[in-house]
């Protein structure tokens, strides 16, 4: 991982301590640990990111950094099966996993008093995993439930068929979650393989934000997270892929339904480190009630719903709008979505449509920081993506974004080709 430029340390005394607002620093073993202070919380966030997630997996492998995710609470070195949620409950603790096409990501958030608990629990769970065969034949049905779960969504079928088009030939096009014949095939070799692999040091940022001392952190992350390298990471993270570009394209799907409803999506030449423009473009477009989407299509009765987003991965993007109609009026709301498309794309957002959304977004951003979780979070995907210091320019970044920006990309966005699925009533 590339190590960001170095972090201006704002210091001052407090109770006679000297504390950090921020610091970045490596173990001997190569983990980056990220530390923000965050005062009069009581509260302390341990956030391990890992670089691997999906983009990692080839067909035979999709979906094992999912269920690893799962497994690492199946017992450890240190930690019997299922007993560490009643570890970290017991400390006054929350905790969850999660995992994404580019990253997986491990955080506990407890009492400041405790901390210790979560830096001993996700070290041994990312570095000291047990791998017990019982427990994974255990958990492989819980996974299973999961995938079985997605069909209950009448769309879901058509969002995935669309992903597969808009992120062709790179490893986004596969999802996350994995398929039911691959999940059943993961045996203890292959997950510990894959586990040794990627879990690496070097692969890995810890966080930690809150009420705690950086000298507490240096210790704390020097006991449990230094330990030994198993092995160099795995190559294949930072790897290039020559996406293929969609054509137009028009598909339709049958499902026992009350609406029409129509994904129209278009391929990015962009990433997560372009987010902001992207961010603020989906504000104006879909985002709250004085959105362009609700003024132009809702209000007028020509959808039910309609809302945009953007999915920027590290190396790769879509961007997607959703719309539901009542039945056999998809035609009517999509004419009138493209006459919106056209009036961003022609500069017509007005200055207050686009303070209205950067405020929006920056309110946002503030309330998150608030919690020491989320300002973790915020922490760990930029440094996860590389994106260096984003989490701190964020605000910045929002705020100088021009109306000619918003129109620039629109422009880009909604003049190419795009692939326009529907899913309509039987």
């Amino acid at each position: 991982m590339s190590r960001i430029a170095p972090i201006f340390l704002l210091f001052f005394l407090l109770g006679g301590i000297c504390l950090a607002d921020s610091a970045e620093f490596k173990l001997d073993n190569g983990v980056t640990v990220v530390y923000e202070y965050i005062p009069s919380t009581k509260i302390v966030s341990v956030q391990a990111w890992i670089k691997t997630g999906s983009v990692n997996e080839d067909e035979k492998l999709n979906g094992i950094s999912h269920f690893l995710e799962h497994i690492l609470f199946k017992g450890t070195k240190n930690f019997k099966p299922d007993e560490i949620d009643v570890v970290v409950e017991s400390a006054g603790g929350v905790m969850n996993a999660g995992t994404s096409k580019d990253f997986t990501s491990y955080y506990i958030t407890l009492p400041e008093e405790t901390a210790e608990t979560a830096f001993k629990v996700i070290s041994d769970m990312i570095f000291a995993a047990s791998f017990i065969p019982d427990e994974i034949e255990k958990e492989k049905p819980v996974v299973l439930q999961e995938i079985e779960r997605k069909f209950d969504n009448p769309t879901y079928q058509m969002f995935m068929d669309a992903i597969e088009v808009l992120a062709a030939d790179t490893p986004y096009r596969r999802e996350v979650i994995g398929t039911a014949e691959n999940v059943r095939s993961f045996t203890p070799e292959m997950l510990r393989k894959y586990y040794e692999s990627h879990y690496h040091p070097q692969n890995t940022t810890l966080v930690v934000a809150g009420d705690i001392t950086l000298e507490r952190v240096k210790t704390l992350s020097k006991k449990y997270f230094n330990v030994k390298s198993r092995v160099k990471p795995s190559g294949g993270y930072d790897r290039e892929w020559k996406t293929t570009f969609v054509s137009s394209a028009e598909r339709e799907y049958k499902q026992e339904i009350a609406q029409d409803y129509v994904l129209v999506g278009y391929q990015l030449p962009a990433s997560a480190k372009d987010a902001p423009v992207y961010e603020v473009l989906s504000e104006i477009l879909s985002g709250g009630e004085y959105s362009l989407l609700n003024r132009d299509l809702r209000d007028k009765g020509l959808v039910t719903a309609a809302y945009s987003f953007e999915i920027l991965n590290k190396r790769a993007g879509s961007y997607i709008i959703d719309i539901a109609a009542n039945p056999n009026e998809s035609g009517k709301a999509l004419s009138a979505l493209d006459k919106t498309l056209q009036k961003m794309s022609s500069g017509k957002v007005t200055e207050k449509e686009l303070e209205r959304a950067k405020n929006r977004l920056k309110s946002n951003v503030i309330f998150r920081k608030e919690k020491a979780g989320r300002t973790a979070s915020e922490i760990g995907y930029s440094y996860t993506l590389d994106l260096g210091d984003y989490h701190r320019k964020y605000i910045s970044l929002i705020d100088n974004i021009t109306l000619k920006d918003i129109a620039d990309t629109s422009k880009a966005i909604f003049s190419s080709p795009r692939i326009v699925y529907k899913t309509l009533p039987k």
